[in-house]
Parts: C-alpha cells; structure tokens; sequence
C-alpha cells in the first residue's frame, strides 16, 4: 500500500489507550457485580492478566514483521487462498467490534440523554462523524487521540469526593464465587478492555517497532488500572447489590458526588462528555483499521475509499441485536472470537514464521515508503 502513514514512539500508546476507554466501560462494575459480587475485583484482575499476555503475543507477531500488517503476512504464512479467508474474516470482525461500540453507545445515549430520539439517527450520527476523521489517515487519527486524552484523566479529580461515601467493606466477603462464574466475569471485562487487537493491522505503521513492547505493555496496565479505579470506586460508593442492577453504574455513582458549594448543579452532564469522546475515538480508530486492513488484503492504495461502507456494514450490523440482552450475546461472542484471534492464529503465526519468512525483495521494498514523510 502507497502512502504510509508512521505512527511517531508517542502516539502508538495513544492509539491502543483510545481504543481501549470506549463504550464498555460504563456498564462494566454492573457485568462484574451481576456475575461474581465482590470477586469481580479478582475477575477483573485476571482480565487484566489474560490482557498483558495477549499484548505481548500480538507485540512479538508485529515485530517479526516491522513493515508489514497481518493483511500482508498472514498469505506467507498459511497461503494466499486460506490467508485471504482469514483476512475477510477479521476484516469482517473489525467491523462487528464498530458495531458493537456505535450499538452500545446509542443504548446508553437514548436512556439518558435522547429518549425522543430515533435509535437509528444516533447511531448514524455517530459512524458519519467518525467516517470523516477516519479517511484522514492514521496521522490525524492519532494527533486527534492526543487532544481527547487529557480529557479521560479528568475523572481522577473527582476521586477525592467520593472519600465520604466510600466503604470498604463492600469488598466483603472475597472468595466466595464460583470457578466458571469467575470465568464468565472475566470474559465480561475482556469486552471492556480489549482493543490490543488493532495493532497486527496498524503496528507495522510504527515509527520504532523495537520501543513497541514496553509501550504497548505499559499503555495495557495503565488504561488497565485507571479502568480498575472506576470499578472500585463503583463498588465503594454505591453498593455492589445496587451495582448489580444498574446497567449504567458509572454515571448513577457521578449523581452522588457530594460537589462543594453546588459549582456544578449536573456534574454528570460533565462526564457524559468525556464518554462520549472516549466513544467517538474508539469508533474512529475502529474504523480506520477495519476499512485499512480490508484495502491491504485487496492490494488497494488506500483504505480510505472503504471507510464509509465499513461504517454502513457496521450500521447493519447493529441493528442485529433486538435489544440489550441480545447486545450483550452478541458481545460475548465477539470476545470468545477475540480469544480464538489472540491465543490460537496469533500463536500460530508465530510459529509459522520461524520457518516462513518474508522474501527479502519484499522487505526492501517497502523501506522506501517507511522513509516518505506525510504532508498531512
């Protein structure tokens, strides 16, 4: 593919940190107290485990191939006709995890923000605002990411007003849950956390792909934690009980931040905000990679003539499910995919590359592109 974007040392954990705080995030301290109670915080850091180890996995597959994206690779590796079924299928499961996000996000929109509006119109305003950044290509994409960060770390100023409603012995009794029910929440916060996966399509856009690991493991634990403060703070303030039956925990929590001197008469309206941007980036990124990865498998300039049709398969694709249980099969679904993705083919290749390696012509040839700078 002509025209490669380079993602500077900086922006790659940017990247994988916005894909990561998206729409998941808010129902996830009810999926975790729903299934396991007070060991969700065990089943959460387990997720957290099974996370890091599926970053390195996807980390050392990228490397072995620093300038080239799976869409490339994965023919060497099993063949052309069986390498390019895979890459129909992931590009086809980039787009359901869009779908997924952009049908979350509505959900939760319509209940608290539009209850007169069509679920329909906010899903479509959703993927035409993202489609527009997304043709822009990966530079933009992520200068944009950078700008939306500093506001997911707002949340943690409000962590000293929640000190007064905070009780620990929420926590309590630890232990006291199943070994498949633990599973099953573990899987719940894989779906909230995963998004490592977009980096076998753009890790080979890296500016250094030997920083790679480190910054890819550390943005995974940090995005980790900072997702593991809201659980807890969730569990703490209201009860785990009362967690259980919010679908939305986040944002009912937010409604009982004792704030001084009434400065904000809605501070949830604040953090609605910041949700939806951390939405809206992931949507972005989601997009990108699926309409990118789709334009390498089919040997196309750019991906950029894709993104509106993977955004109108990602629409159809959302109007699946019939409601929010139904979303939450569909979820589930997606990250036993995502399980299948990261401890099965990506294992494989690795395996399949110490003895099918790239021809070297193929190497020197994109070098040149590595050196071109983007004038965007």
């Amino acid at each position: 593919m002509k025209g490669r974007d380079r993602l500077l040392a900086q922006e790659v954990p940017v990247i994988i940190a916005n894909m990561m705080l998206g729409v998941g995030t808010i129902g996830l301290p009810s999926r975790l107290a729903e299934i396991a109670g007070p060991d969700g915080i065990i089943a959460f850091a387990c997720a957290i485990g099974v996370l890091v180890a599926a970053t390195v996995l996807i980390i050392l597959l990228v490397r072995r191939f620093p300038n080239q994206g799976i869409a490339d690779y994965s023919t060497i590796l099993i063949g052309k006709v069986p390498g390019f079924i895979f890459n129909i299928i992931f590009g086809f499961f980039l787009t359901c995890v869009v779908a997924t996000m952009v049908r979350g996000f509505s959900e939760v929109t319509k209940f608290f923000l539009l209850q007169r509006t069509p679920l329909e119109v906010i899903m479509i305003s959703m993927l035409l605002a993202g489609s527009l950044l997304a043709r822009n290509g990966l530079q933009p994409i992520a200068r944009a990411c950078q700008i939306l960060l500093y506001l997911f770390l707002l949340p943690l100023l409000a962590i000293p007003f929640f000190i007064p409603i905070f009780e620990t012995g929420e926590f309590l009794p630890l232990f006291q849950t199943d070994f498949m029910s633990m599973v099953k929440a573990t899987f719940g916060a894989l779906f909230a956390l995963a998004g490592i996966e977009v980096m076998l399509v753009i890790g080979s856009h890296s500016e250094d792909p030997k920083q790679l690991m480190r910054s890819s493991v550390l943005t995974v634990i940090a995005v980790s934690v900072l997702t593991g403060i809201l659980v807890v703070l969730a569990f703490g303030s209201l009860s785990v009980n009362q967690v259980a039956k919010l679908s939305d925990p986040l944002f009912e929590m937010i409604k009982y931040v004792p704030v001084p001197f009434g400065i904000f008469e809605r501070v949830d309206i604040f953090f609605y905000t910041i949700w939806i941007a951390a939405t809206y980036s992931s949507v972005v990124i989601g997009l990108f990679t699926a309409s990118h990865h789709l334009a390498e498998t089919f040997k196309l300039e750019t991906g950029k003539g894709l993104v509106f049709p993977c955004a109108a398969a990602s629409y159809f694709l959302a109007l699946i499910p019939n409601h929010e249980a139904e979303l939450g099969v569909y979820g589930d679904s997606l990250i036993l995919v995502w399980i299948i993705l990261v401890f099965g083919v990506v294992p494989l290749f690795l395996l399949l590359s110490l003895f099918r390696k790239p021809k070297q012509s193929s190497t020197k040839k994109k070098q040149p592109q590595k050196r071109r700078a983007n004038p965007g």
